[in-house]
Parts: structure tokens; C-alpha cells; sequence
């Protein structure tokens, strides 16, 4: 089967956003709120990481939440536990000891500590690496210093170039692990799929949370809703369990696997 075991670890909070960033078209008089997570797997091929976890200085993306919402409610936070040296801690794990990183979508929550993974293989959407890394065209949406700060890019062109991996739409990143391109929020955007003993267990960002799912309604800040819909008709279709990448229940209805 390839996976051991594997755990859930929430790596920052978002507060609350605006409703229409987590339902497309919904709720423009609510607020919704959102984590931050990242996966732990434990397979025959060694540990693999999906998300580093949040870049160490919030203050570019603070600000432009501020100057976008209006308030500081959704603003990102990390908490010491929450830090995933400390997450890894907790399994008695170090960066060192991690064998393969999955960065999906490529921002600043999943990327901000990408740097401590000297030993790691380091992988990536090709479509997402094309259009989201090295694309010379600035983003229409989001200054690239915030989803992808320049000690980023310096230690992925430089220390670890030789250790990027770039993924296919439908490829295996070891044996129980694969990944699913869904586009959707981001053109780096890749479902995880796990073949579990307890069967398949996905984990997507093109579900904010179980709502967009079960309630068939694509996420709001979305690329492209109808790649949304497409992937949750997919995921449903081979998943017993979906984790929603930011729903901040995962904590209680997924807590067999929270570390």
C-alpha cells in the first residue's frame, strides 16, 4: 500500500474572510473562517510533507488583507505550536527527516518554510511551476513578494534546484501517495490522494470547506468555478474521506488524525 500512517497538522488561522472568497456568490453578509494546514504522511519511501507552512513574516500579506477586506479580521497568524518545526516535533521528527515536500497551490501559506527541507525532493504542478513560478508576467491578482517572497525563489533557483520535481497532471509521488491536478483556485493546484488502510482519503484546496463539497458550491476566490465542480464530482467519486485544505472543523471531525 506504500502509506503507513499519516497526520493532520494545523499550521496557521486566517481568521474570518468575507463569504462570497469561501462560496461562490453566497453569503455577502457573513463571514466565514479559515486554517491553515499541512499533511504528514509516514510511507515505505519516507516521510512526505504536503506544506511548509506559513512564511515567517506576515506583514506584506497582513497589510494587503487589510487594504483588501477592510478589516483585520482575516489577517494570518502562526502561533509557536502551530510552526512546523514544532508540528514535527511532536512526532519526533526533523526537517532532515523528511524525504519528500509536496508544495500545492504555491503560496505564501504553504511555501514559508520550504527552506528548512535542505535534504527533501520538492515537488511541484508542471502546469502550476509554468504559470504560477516562472511565469514572467506579473500576477494580475497579488504582488509575487507576498505569495512567493524572494528568500522563496532564491533557495528553489539556487540551493535546491537540483531537487525540484515537476508533476503531471495524474502522477505518483511515492507508492500510496499520488496527486490529481484540479486547477480550480490556483493553476498549482494538485488534490493528494492517499491509499489508506481505511481507504482513500483526499485532501483539496479546491474546497475551502465540507460545504463546497457536500453543497456542490465552488469557492469563490476560484480560476476557474467549473474545474471546482469537476474535481469535487471526481473526489467524491474515489474518496471516502475529503479533507477540505482550510475548513476549520477538520480539527474536530478529522481528530483521529490530528497531531
Amino acid at each position: 500500500m506504500g502509506v503507513k500512517r499519516f497526520w493532520l497538522a494545523k499550521v496557521g488561522d486566517h481568521g474570518e474572510v468575507p463569504g462570497p472568497e469561501v462560496y461562490w456568490m453566497q453569503w455577502f453578509d457573513r463571514w466565514v473562517r479559515l486554517s491553515f494546514y499541512s499533511l504528514i504522511i509516514n510511507t515505505d519511501d519516507g516521510y512526505v510533507l504536503v506544506g511548509t507552512g506559513l512564511v515567517r513574516d506576515l506583514t506584506l500579506r497582513n497589510k494587503f488583507l487589510r487594504e483588501w477586506a477592510g478589516s483585520d479580521r482575516c489577517r494570518f497568524t502562526v502561533s509557536e505550536d502551530e510552526k512546523i518545526e514544532n508540528v514535527l516535533r511532536r512526532l519526533n521528527l526533523r526537517p532532515d527527516d523528511i524525504a519528500h515536500v509536496v508544495i500545492t497551490p504555491v503560496q505564501d501559506y504553504t511555501v514559508g518554510n520550504i527552506d528548512l527541507f535542505k535534504k527533501a525532493k520538492i515537488y511541484f504542478s508542471r502546469r502550476g511551476w509554468f504559470e504560477d513560478v516562472v511565469n514572467p508576467r506579473p500576477s494580475p491578482f497579488l504582488n509575487r513578494d507576498i505569495y512567493l517572497p524572494r528568500y522563496v525563489r532564491e533557495y528553489l533557483f539556487e540551493e535546491a534546484w537540483d531537487r525540484i520535481v515537476l508533476l503531471n497532471d495524474e502522477d505518483v509521488v511515492v507508492p500510496g501517495v499520488r496527486v490529481k491536478w484540479t486547477g480550480c483556485h490556483h493553476r498549482s493546484s494538485m488534490a493528494i490522494i492517499l491509499e489508506t488502510k481505511d481507504g482513500i482519503v483526499s485532501y483539496t484546496d479546491a474546497a475551502f470547506t465540507m460545504r463546497n463539497i457536500t453543497e456542490n458550491v465552488p469557492i469563490g476566490i476560484a480560476e476557474d468555478i467549473y474545474e471546482c465542480l469537476n474535481a469535487y464530482e471526481y473526489l467524491r467519486g474515489i474518496s471516502k474521506y475529503i479533507i477540505p485544505a482550510y475548513d476549520p472543523e477538520n480539527v474536530s471531525r478529522y481528530k483521529q488524525w490530528i497531531i
